[in-house]
């Protein structure tokens, strides 16, 4: 479904350039509810990035249902964003705009051939009742609620979700979580979401990669655990909560 092979992206910092991913090669299946999690620094977002070709690799390709992104012209770009959803860690609603404006708001800048019901998409996040309400008369949780409804009207085959828990308490970013999960059951997207929150990815992913200064360290496929390690290193916390039963 999502291939990144021998992906490199170098930036220019202070002392010099430096490699924010270094030889990143990692296969995402269709359908897969996938994590990417690592300190900040780590090159979580940039990956995440490539992805909907945000940013473009210095070297290595990026290949999504065997179509490779590097070499689409800007028009097949156009479509193939198209069928990408995004959630974001601060929201990115617009103030002056309603609940259903917000949400509906892909709808207007762009045609979907198989866009789903605004109600229906409220119902499903539950916000029926807030449909008129504006993002200032919400609460985080409800806010980032319209941030999935906003994503999911598109019906994307890919949602991407960066930090999507990190500006929230622990029962908020549990009912999120829950949201997420039920998305996936319903509408049979491919998920790939970005956290440092480990948590997250135990609740909501199959497999994960781990990253660490831009380098893989692991991928772990998922298993439950019913405790974390707080005086181990930050690797071994992550081995802890999501490779030990």
């Amino acid at each position: 479904m999502i291939e990144l092979n021998g992906i490199i992206k170098q930036y220019q910092g202070r002392d010099g350039p430096f490699n924010a991913l270094n030889d990143i090669s990692v296969h995402i299946k269709k359908r897969e509810k996938f994590g990417i999690i690592g300190e900040s620094g780590s090159g979580k977002s940039t990956l995440l990035r490539m992805i909907n070709a945000l940013e473009t690799p210095d070297e290595g390709t990026v290949t999504v249902e065997g179509d490779n992104i590097g070499s689409l012209s800007p028009k097949q770009l156009r479509k193939y964003r198209k069928k990408i959803g995004m959630i974001f860690q601060q929201f990115n609603l617009l103030n002056n705009k309603t609940v259903l404006e917000n949400i509906t708001l892909p709808l207007k800048l762009h045609k979907f051939e198989s866009a789903l019901d605004a109600e229906e998409v409220l119902s499903f996040v539950g916000l029926s009742g807030k449909k008129d309400n504006y993002p200032g008369q919400l609460s985080g949780g409800q806010k980032q609620r319209v941030g999935i409804a906003r994503a999911l009207i598109t019906n994307p085959k890919i949602l991407l979700c960066d930090e999507p828990t990190s500006a929230l308490d622990e029962k908020t970013t549990d009912e999120i979580v829950s949201v997420l999960r039920k998305a996936h059951e319903v509408y049979g997207m491919t998920i790939v979401v970005v956290t440092h929150e480990l948590n997250v990815i135990k609740q909501l992913c199959d497999r994960t990669l781990v990253l660490e200064e831009g380098n893989v360290i692991d991928t772990i496929d998922i298993k439950q655990t019913s405790h974390v390690l707080s005086d181990a290193s930050y690797y071994d916390r992550i081995v802890e909560v999501l490779k030990n039963e």
